[in-house]
């Protein structure tokens, strides 16, 4: 596609051969994900997952300048090559200083507050700021041609990367070091990728382009920082308070509660961002947002839900029972991934609208929240901190419309309800079914296997006969969804049998 604006049924196509090669890539690459930590956390102890969970935080800062050079490459009307250089070399300016800003960091910070270990495994982290920084400027060009068969093919090769060097690493006794090592590898790996297939020009610094470019993304590289902030505050703080152990129990049920689905979830950023900041409509882009929004609630609620049903049985089956303490922050915490999940949705929105200040904004009183309410309730315990967390990530999630739907005449939480309440009335049904049936199971003392799989079963059915019965139309949306992406043409053709004439559109 060339750089001029495409027209809507170029992006309505762009979008659904993205939605199809995400559901071909992102469940076998989260599943590559989720085997090599099951593996690491029987090889690894909990404590040094807290200490990983610290060092992790520079792996977020390593994407500030992805979130804020790279979006802006993306989200510019017109970009030239002056453009490309100029934010070449922004990326990297920023990746030296923030390795320097690291180190230092490690000395004078982080090694008091958590310990020399910590502080190792962070200095370790820091080749991470430079990996990101080279792969900023492809991964923009990638992303601003909708190219989304080769940002799934970097996703399920850095995803396996990852797992294989992090796992061979624990085995040899590496602990800590075998995870952060594991995930340097997947950076480069999937870097190697994007500058084979968008090679970036040679960097330059020129006023005019520069400005062009910081004009958009300073404000969102500092909303960026903010976001990051938010997301990893309370690892620092359990960490601090609490102790290592304690922290990596919660890493553990942030992980399940909320990072995993945000994964899943990502199709807001590897698809819904440039696809949203291509469609030139606000009609069109606020229709497709919904659709978005209404498909990913869809799918990812009844997951959270069933999570929050199963986790005393499923935690302590795949981790092992010494991951036991997790449990209840991990079932509390699936509430706040429902929020962070739709939350996702509108900062795409102010993105691709070109709104990176309100976005700015917006994350810093987030990140200033959440980090005061888990410093206050951490010597209450993980669940106390769970509790704040769902409950701030909720709040934050009516602010997040009320900022999204400014200007308009919609009004903010008729809109949100609007958008989640097929969702969130059949996860309440799929419970109702569920935790009866899971409680029987338990009496019964039945293998943990088949007590998941039977109470899963009940989940299904009980969600799928709620949405039949109240919700129809988003029934038949989620199967109009399979009949448009689903990766193999059999698959489809047996969708759209399932699918009457006349269903609601897929996004």
């Amino acid at each position: 596609m060339s750089d001029a604006a495409p027209s809507t049924a170029e992006v309505r196509s762009a979008t659904v051969r993205g939605l199809r090669w995400i559901v071909i890539t992102r469940p076998s690459s989260e599943l590559i994900a989720m085997a090599s930590l099951v593996v690491c956390a029987h090889l690894i102890a909990p404590a040094q997952f807290g200490h990983f969970a610290v060092a992790a935080i520079v792996g977020e800062l390593a994407f500030i300048p992805s979130a804020g050079v790279g979006a802006a490459l993306v989200q510019r009307p017109e970009v030239t090559r002056e453009h490309l250089r100029a934010g070449f070399g922004l990326a990297l300016v920023t990746g030296v200083l923030l390795v320097a800003l690291t180190l230092a960091a490690a000395t004078v910070i982080v090694a008091p507050v958590f310990g020399e270990q910590t502080a190792q495994l962070v200095r370790l982290s820091t080749p991470g700021f430079f990996i990101a920084a080279a792969s900023t400027v492809p991964g923009a060009l990638l992303q601003r041609r909708l190219q989304f068969r080769r940002l799934s093919v970097i996703d399920i090769v850095g995803s396996a990367a990852a797992g294989t060097v992090s796992i061979a690493l624990a085995i040899a006794g590496l602990n800590g070091m075998a995870l952060v090592l594991g995930v340097l590898a997947g950076w480069l790996a999937g870097a190697i990728l994007m500058w084979t297939w968008a090679p970036p020009p040679v960097p330059s610094l020129r006023r005019g382009p520069a400005r062009e470019v910081l004009g958009y993304g300073g404000p969102a590289a500092l909303a960026a920082v903010s976001w990051i902030g938010f997301r990893n505050c309370d690892y620092a703080i359990v960490g601090a308070r609490l102790g290592a152990l304690q922290a990596g129990l919660y890493f553990r049920a942030y992980t399940l509660g909320v990072e995993y689905q945000k994964k899943v979830s990502k199709v807001m950023s590897s698809v819904g961002f440039p696809v949203l900041a291509r469609t030139g409509d606000p009609d069109d882009m606020n229709e497709l947002r919904k659709r978005i929004v209404r498909l990913l609630t869809l799918l990812l609620f009844p997951l959270l839900a069933l999570l929050a049903v199963v986790a005393p049985v499923f935690i302590p089956w795949l981790f092992g029972h010494r991951w036991e303490g997790a449990v209840t922050a991990t079932r509390i915490l699936a509430l706040g991934g429902a929020s962070v999940l739709v939350i996702d949705a509108a900062g795409a929105v102010l993105m691709a609208t070109g709104r990176p200040r309100a976005l700015l904004g917006y994350g810093w009183a987030h990140f200033a929240v959440y980090g005061a309410t888990v410093f206050i309730v951490a010597p209450l315990g993980l669940a106390a901190i769970a509790v704040g967390a769902a409950v701030v990530h909720t709040l934050f999630l009516g602010v997040a419309y009320v900022l999204m739907l400014r200007g308009t005449d919609g009004r903010p939480l008729l809109r949100l309800w609007d958008d989640v309440a097929p969702a969130t009335v059949a996860a309440v049904g799929l419970m109702a079914a569920a935790v009866p049936a899971s409680l029987l199971l338990s009496a019964l003392q039945v293998p943990a296997l088949a007590d998941l799989v039977a109470v899963s079963v009940v989940a299904a059915a009980a969600y799928l006969a709620t949405l039949r019965l109240l919700y129809p139309d988003s029934l038949l949306s989620l199967r109009a969804f399979a009949a448009r992406v689903l990766p193999a043409p059999r698959l489809r053709r047996a969708a759209r049998r399932v699918a009457p004439a006349g269903s609601p559109p897929a996004a």
